[in-house]
């Protein structure tokens, strides 16, 4: 379960029946200055799902032409249409233009503005301007089980203006994310239209021949893969694998979620798909993976770091297929600009494969509609940035909405090797741009220098540095350069390692600073210093 400290939280139960537009029968009209404010909660309130009930109280005033409210959450569609979750109904105002009641909130699927409406008043088509309330939050973690065994989960974050919603790897990954303008609650942008980051076993190709994972040339399956595809399709009889995951939600409203789990393969051939005769049971690869997904940036973003691990003392071979899925509007079509082919959206075609996309970070546009034009609310512009370059994008036979990015990897013995994506979404084409940008720029961290210390007088023209570097998407860096010179890294954990060098300088003041380059070739510099050789 979430925990978000030094904000108000409640648990709830989570329900979608509220989902049609509903409001009180017009009655009477209240007259000029009849208003209502909702006192209590006040701001924001984040609602985290996790199970149980989820009670509050409701305070606030009332114009003394007010003898009731409904307590209601509004927000507004895309198509205008305004929908409002019923909390309570008939609240009695004091004399006095008081009144408090509790609710029991259910997920509205959507932020939404908290309201009290005078009781008689269509909510649907009622003026709100003189209905105040709080914008309430929700952010959502449900396990997905087989019994006791979790084999995925499903998770919803709201913060600021963004939505996302998150699935275990194995499903879909990121789900969906939008702008909400908060002031009237509309929905901006539109549903991406399903997965993206995925390695399934089976999509997005129905008649795939190979799963989207393989070790040493072994089709493998996460959890919901083995759930929904060696279990659900083919009724094999053998045991679900099991997914273990993690959840928080830091003040400032980030979500973090960590997933991990055997890689598993059929025990006795890799025949796909599998059958009872080649899959009776199945057996470990010698590989875990881990994927630790961020919401942040206001749920505009969400970030994936995938690692996997050699359980076994081996080293392993991957194949990966990371497969996606965008939105294709009803006519026209999707547009796409990809690294190093020019800056114009263009559409793409079934069995079209763009490759020369470089080695480093770098994110591709996806337009919802090619056609539209720059800030249209019925579209939106996505950035999908990697931490290095896939061996290409292959697009679907039998659709230009849903492509593959394959890459070859190599787990060395007793080690690891990762990967990092980055979906990030906004109306306006330029700040999509910019997010990716962002989220390239987070593919690799800065080293730090432990010494010298800035302003530090040597008492030699020899200069020794040393300093600190931690993992990034593509893990430790390979190399670090300071004033032209090689490094020494040394390796302390799977994340963390220190590196030093020493050279000589001539007498005089010098700005020095470590940049430090991973495999793909991002690099990122740290803060400089300036030191005073003597």
């Amino acid at each position: 379960m979430f925990v978000r400290p030094a904000r108000a939280l409640v648990v709830v139960m989570i329900a979608m029946s509220w989902l049609t537009a509903a409001g009180a029968v017009a009655s009477a009209a209240p007259g000029p200055g009849t208003f209502t404010k909702i006192t209590t909660p006040s701001g924001t309130t984040t609602f985290d799902l996790g199970g149980g009930t989820n009670e509050f109280t409701v305070s606030g005033q009332a114009s003394l032409d007010v003898t009731s409210v409904d307590i209601d959450c509004i927000y507004t569609t895309l198509d205008g249409t305004r929908s409002v979750a019923a909390l309570a109904g008939g609240a009695p105002v004091s004399p006095g233009g008081t009144f408090s009641v509790a609710v029991d909130y259910t997920h509205p699927a959507v932020n939404c503005r908290l309201r009290a409406i005078p009781t008689g008043t269509d909510a649907t088509t009622a003026y709100l301007g003189s209905y105040a309330g709080p914008i309430l939050y929700t952010d959502a973690f449900v396990p997905l089980g087989n019994g006791s065994t979790e084999y995925g989960y499903s998770a919803f974050a709201e913060e600021s203006d963004g939505i996302s919603l998150l699935q275990d790897a194995g499903a879909c990954g990121v789900g969906f994310m939008a702008t909400v303008a908060t002031p009237g609650m509309e929905l901006q942008g539109t549903d991406t239209g399903g997965c993206k980051f995925a390695l399934p076993a089976r999509f997005p190709d129905p008649n795939a021949t190979a799963s989207a994972i393989k070790v040493n040339g072994h089709n493998a399956y996460l959890p919901s893969g083995v759930h929904d595809f060696l279990v659900g399709t083919l009724a094999l009889p053998v045991a679900q694998s099991t997914l273990t995951t993690t959840s928080t939600i830091a003040g400032d409203g980030d979500v973090t979620i960590t997933e991990s789990a055997r890689l598993m393969r059929c025990s006795v051939s890799d025949a796909y798909p599998p059958t009872p005769t080649s899959c009776p049971s199945i057996v470990s690869t010698g590989v875990k993976f881990e994927r630790v997904s961020q919401v942040v940036r206001g749920a505009h973003q969400v970030a994936v770091r995938d690692t996997f691990s050699s359980t076994d003392g081996a080293a392993h071979t991957l194949t990966l297929d990371y497969q996606q899925t965008v939105h294709q509007p009803q006519t026209g079509a999707a547009g796409y600009v990809f690294p190093g082919h020019g800056s114009a959206f263009a559409a793409a075609a079934p069995d079209e494969v763009v490759s020369g996309l470089g080695t480093k970070a770098a994110s591709m546009l996806v337009r919802s509609d090619l056609y539209s034009t720059n800030g249209d609310p019925s579209a939106d512009t996505l950035a999908l940035t990697w931490s290095r370059a896939p061996d290409d994008i292959t697009f679907a036979h039998f659709a230009a909405s849903e492509f593959a990015m394959p890459y070859a990897l190599t787990v060395p013995a007793g080690d690891s090797v990762s990967l990092g994506f980055a979906e990030s979404e906004d109306i306006l084409t330029p700040a999509a741009r910019s997010l990716g940008n962002l989220a390239s720029g987070d593919m690799i961290n800065a080293p730090t220098i432990t010494s010298p210390s800035d302003g530090a007088v040597l008492g030699a023209m020899k200069t020794t540095v040393r300093g600190t570097l931690t993992a990034g998407a593509n893990g430790l860096p390979v190399s670090v350069v300071v004033a032209g010179h090689d490094a020494t890294i040394t390796k302390t954990s799977a994340t963390r390692a220190t590196y030093k060098v020493t050279f000589t300088e001539s007498v005089g003041t010098h700005t020095l600073n470590a940049t430090a380059t991973d495999v793909a070739g991002n690099a990122k510099a740290s803060a400089s210093i300036t030191v005073q050789n003597q």
